[in-house]
């Protein structure tokens, strides 16, 4: 079989996983629970020289192993290539690393992993999910020529800066030589423009920008992120932003507010830097409010699973579930 045989099989092997997995209000795909729907086996240590392997015994003995030594963007991203060597058929495969570049990736790579560079690349990163981030949040075909807004799609998307530049080149947005710029811009430097370096903590922690086109959304994020979220208040008419429902988790660790237009009635943008103190499940809601009337103009709401990667043992879900059976 040739090298792009393989791919156009790894791409649909990708389509038919994706569409057995809806998303629903997701904005990243749900790669764990696509392999625990497969009933295989899937197990987090802290492996020394791989990212993960995918070990076949048979036809009914398979598993998967992955590092804890990467963050969770990375470690998705292995997860989804070592269930590609399982849906292309492949045998056993000990992988030092993982080529985000997918049907991209240099001539040179072996033909069985391009081919699950490409799985994983086509289920987390597909058309459909990357057009409808960028419809949400209205990214035009130029905007996502910027490295802040491709970090951004990156996030939304669970997977890394480089792994976002590679598959806006596979959507034709940007070219290959675009691409292999782009992903060479510092991430470092694209938190710091979000946020002053004294909030972020965590060098490894992400910094999102939240406005209200992530409201009724379900993100992925790690423990230590920190979240700008963006408002505009209405203050000449009474109302203004404020978080609700908020509990002992959540914490705004800083507030700024941007230059006010001199304009009558003309409205005024803060930005809220918020986290949340331990790890779980969090609803975020913020309404815009007249506090001495409590009418409400607009409301956003953001599920976010703040647990980050996997630690060692079996996947988190995993270990839920068989808590619950238990119980």
């Amino acid at each position: 079989m040739t090298r792009r045989e393989e791919i156009l099989r790894a791409i649909s092997a990708a389509a038919t996983v994706h569409a057995e997995s809806p998303t629903r209000a997701r904005t990243s795909f749900d790669v764990i629970g696509a392999v625990a729907e497969r009933n295989i086996p899937l197990l987090f240590r802290p492996l020394d020289k791989l990212w993960g392997a995918f070990i076949s015994v048979n036809d009914q003995e398979r598993g998967i192993v992955v590092t804890t030594k990467l963050g969770l963007p990375v470690q998705r991203f292995t997860v989804a290539h070592e269930l590609g060597h399982l849906m292309l058929g492949h045998r056993m495969s000990l992988d030092k690393t993982i080529d985000f570049a997918g049907r991209h990736a240099p001539a040179s790579r072996p033909q069985q992993e391009v081919a699950a560079d490409t799985f994983a690349a086509e289920l987390l990163a597909p058309k459909n999910l990357l057009v409808a981030s960028a419809r949400r949040h209205g990214w035009t075909r130029d905007k996502l020529h910027q490295p802040g807004n491709i970090y951004q799609l990156s996030l939304r998307l669970g997977i890394s800066y480089q792994a976002a530049c590679w598959g806006l080149a596979t959507c034709k947005v940007l070219t290959r030589p675009e691409a292999d710029r782009l992903r060479t811009s510092t991430v470092k430097e694209l938190k710091r423009a979000l946020a002053p370096a004294a909030l972020i903590a965590n060098p490894w922690a992400d910094v999102w920008a939240l406005t209200a086109a992530d409201s009724d959304t379900f993100l992925e994020a790690g423990p230590d992120d920190l979240f700008a979220v963006r408002v505009d208040d209405h203050a000449s008419a009474g109302y203004v932003w404020r978080l609700a429902d908020a509990n002992a988790d959540t914490e705004v660790v800083e507030e700024q507010a941007s230059e006010l237009d001199q304009a009558y009635g003309a409205r005024s943008a803060r930005v809220l830097y918020l986290r949340f103190r331990t790890p779980g499940v969090h609803h975020l809601v913020l309404e815009h409010v007249r506090p001495w009337s409590r009418a409400t103009l607009a409301r956003i709401q953001i599920d976010i699973d703040g647990h980050g990667k996997e630690c060692q043992g079996w996947a988190r879900r995993t270990r839920t579930e068989a808590l619950g059976h238990v119980a």
